[in-house]
C-alpha cells in the first residue's frame, strides 16, 4: 500500500473481543503497522483484554456486561471514523499482514465490500448460509470474519442478525455495495473454541428473510 493511498484513504480496524488477553496484543501490534486506528470493543471481558490492547496502542470501548458479538460490531461501527474500516476477529486466526490486499479493491475503487474469503468453510453450516446468499451475492464465504467495508456503506447498515453470517453481505449488497472476494488463509483458533456456530439455526431464517422480503 502506497503512502499516497493511506493519506487519501484513512483505515480503521475493528476487533470485537471477548476473553482474548492472550492474543489480542500481539494482533494489535501488528495491524498498526497498515491502519490508521484501531478500535477494540471489549464486549464484557473478564480478563486483561483490554489493558493489553491499551498497552499496544488500541482505542478500547467497553461494554460493562458481554452482550454479544453483533452488539461489539454495532459499537465499533459506530466509532470508527475511518473512510475504510476493516473488521477482523480478535482470536488470532486472521492474518494482519493480509489487510493490504483486503483494502487494495477498495482503495482501486472497484469494490464497496471486500470479504477474506476463507479456503474451506468452518462448518456444515456456514456452507448452507453462504449458498443460500449465492443467490443473490457472488461470494464464496458469507460467514467471514475478516471483512474490509467503506465507511458510506458501513454507516448505513443496521448490521442484522445473531452473527454476521450472510445477513451482513446481503444488507451491504441491498445498499449498492460492490462485492468481491479475495482468498485468505486462517489459523486455528488460540484459545478456546468458536462461540458462532450456536447462532447459525436463527441466522437461517434471517437469510431468507433478507432474500426473500
Amino acid at each position: 500500500m502506497t503512502s499516497q493511498n493511506r493519506k487519501e484513504r484513512s483505515i480503521t480496524v475493528i476487533l470485537p473481543a471477548f476473553n482474548e488477553e492472550g492474543t489480542i496484543g500481539n494482533i494489535v501490534q501488528k495491524v498498526r503497522k497498515y491502519v490508521d486506528d484501531v478500535i477494540v470493543v471489549n464486549d464484557g471481558s473478564k480478563d486483561k483484554t483490554a489493558e493489553n490492547a491499551l498497552k499496544h496502542g488500541a482505542t478500547v470501548i467497553s461494554h460493562r456486561a458481554n452482550k454479544g458479538y453483533i452488539h461489539a460490531l454495532r459499537t465499533g461501527l459506530k466509532y470508527a471514523e475511518g473512510e475504510v474500516i476493516v473488521i477482523m476477529d480478535a482470536d488470532g486466526q486472521h492474518e494482519p499482514d493480509d489487510i493490504p490486499r483486503l483494502v487494495k479493491p477498495i482503495l482501486d475503487d472497484e469494490a464497496d465490500l471486500v470479504i477474506g474469503a476463507r479456503e474451506r468453510l468452518s462448518s456444515f453450516s456456514e456452507k448452507i448460509l453462504t449458498i443460500l446468499t449465492r443467490a443473490k451475492v457472488n461470494t464464496q464465504d458469507a460467514s467471514s470474519g475478516f471483512k474490509a467495508i467503506t465507511k458510506d456503506v458501513a454507516k448505513k447498515m443496521n448490521v442484522k442478525g445473531e452473527c454476521v453470517c450472510g445477513t451482513f453481505v446481503l444488507e451491504a449488497f441491498k445498499l449498492g455495495a460492490r462485492v468481491v472476494d479475495i482468498k485468505i488463509k486462517t489459523k486455528p483458533r488460540a484459545y478456546g473454541k468458536s462461540r458462532m456456530k450456536g447462532n447459525h439455526l436463527i441466522q437461517f431464517f434471517l437469510v431468507l428473510k433478507e432474500l426473500f422480503f
